[in-house]
């Protein structure tokens, strides 16, 4: 006789399996949630907490990193490298390296009501331009008197050149503001060292130049030019040649630096820069009242526009 094995139906069937697998989850369920959460700790998308298995605090905490917070945490970090470099920057003026070489002796300006005279016995002549390392330009001499009337700078400049018709002259003819590549003078201005702004007189050996009201920066060796004050006096220039070179004539109000009236006795800053052969050319070389150097800082080169080179000048009677 044959025996018959009677089939359970496919619906009880399936509620068997499910009702196995249920049980089995139920019984090792810490043991698979612990093993699902170090396999997604390795990609750093969720943290373990450190409570022991079989504790009520066994389950892991997921910690879910969501963009924002990215965002936010890189902003951070772009905030600390900011501040950083604002530091570095700032240690870097507070400790200048400079050329220990001698400094220049104080200018000494004529207080007189009339235009100076090249040949005025009183007029005393300006300690000779250097090189802007501080060392010693024995080429082409570059000779400044200057006198005031208390309310204007007049000044005389004879730039010495052994071969004129080689001087830089085409940039400023074509633009007066681009004066500083020629042949010519830069002069500074600055009413004291807590300015706020300072003054940039620039003039070709061709007479056609330019001025720039600057205002200062933390930085002390760069300025950002400013639109002129609608009370700024514009400067007069006048150029032309004697045996031996250029003669520079420069009418300055002192009052675009904010002095109204100045006295004997009182003082200013200033710079003054030739640049012989303009700038950027072969033959170009950058001559200095106060040298960048020795003033300023030798690590980063020649700078017509450190503030510590603009050095202070007095106004004397004879």
């Amino acid at each position: 006789m044959k025996k018959t094995v009677q089939k359970l139906p496919g619906n009880l069937l399936l509620v068997g399996i499910f009702l196995l697998f249920m049980g089995l989850f139920s019984y090792f369920r810490s043991e698979i949630a612990h093993y699902a959460a170090s396999l997604l700790a390795m990609t750093n998308e969720i943290t373990l907490s450190k409570a022991q298995v079989g504790s009520p605090e066994s389950i892991p905490s997921i910690k879910i990193v969501t963009d924002k917070k990215i965002q936010a945490s890189k902003k951070k970090n772009l905030r600390k490298v900011a501040v950083r470099k604002r530091k570095q920057l700032d240690n870097r003026f507070k400790k200048p390296v400079t050329a220990k070489l001698p400094k220049t002796r104080t200018p000494i300006i004529l207080f007189d009501d009339d235009f100076p005279d090249w040949d005025d016995y009183r007029l005393k002549l300006f300690p000779s331009l250097r090189k802007y390392d501080g060392t010693v330009w024995r080429e082409e001499k570059t000779q400044v008197k200057a006198s005031t009337d208390g309310k204007k700078l007049y000044m005389i400049c004879r730039l010495y050149d052994q071969v004129p018709e080689e001087a830089v002259t085409k940039n400023a003819k074509k633009n007066g503001d681009l004066a500083w590549k020629d042949d010519g003078l830069e002069i500074f201005f600055m009413k004291n060292k807590k300015s706020k702004f300072y003054c940039q007189y620039i003039v070709s050996v061709s007479a056609r130049g330019t001025v720039r009201y600057m205002n200062n920066t933390k930085a002390p060796n760069q300025g950002v030019i400013k639109k002129n004050p609608k009370n700024f006096a514009k400067p007069r220039f006048r150029s032309s040649e004697f045996d031996g070179g250029f003669e520079i004539e420069i009418v300055i109000s002192l009052n675009n630096i904010g002095i109204k009236e100045i006295k004997s006795g009182d003082s200013f800053l200033m710079q003054i820069v030739r640049n012989y052969r303009g700038q950027g050319y072969k033959n170009s070389v950058t001559l200095h009242l106060f040298p960048s150097y020795i003033y300023g800082d030798k690590r980063f080169g020649v700078n017509n526009h450190d503030r510590r080179a603009f050095q202070k000048v007095i106004v004397r009677k004879d």
